[in-house]
């Protein structure tokens, strides 16, 4: 059985956001769209997504650099809700997640990405 997937600041590493509760809804590794509950991590450096639940977590958790990230954007999550982040990697590979009170967190990935 795979360890569950912990979060670690990298030395340097200044966070933003840790913890935040929030579901993928997307992600390069899962085919179709799939609601995953977890936790989202916000650093100067990366992105990381950590699944809650008891098993298969490390398959469906993801980190990404923030220099990968191509663009940020606000869209809805299924069926309509106005929560969706959508955030497009230079490789076009896309992740699609689901946070309450998104605002704050957009505006920072858009601040952050070169």
């Amino acid at each position: 059985m795979m360890a569950k997937p912990t979060f670690a600041p990298r030395p340097g590493e200044e966070m933003f956001a840790q913890k935040v509760g929030c579901d993928c809804w997307k992600m390069p590794q899962v085919v179709g769209k799939r609601q995953i509950s977890g936790k989202l991590y916000m650093t100067d450096q990366r992105v990381a997504f950590l699944a809650s639940g008891l098993m298969g977590t490390a398959s469906v958790s993801w980190e990404i650099e923030m220099k990968d990230i191509a663009s940020v954007r606000t869209c809805t999550t299924p069926p309509c809700f106005p929560f969706g982040v959508e955030i497009t990697m230079r490789d076009g590979k896309v992740y699609l997640l689901g946070i309450m009170k998104r605002d704050k967190y957009v505006s920072w990935l858009n601040e952050h990405i070169s």
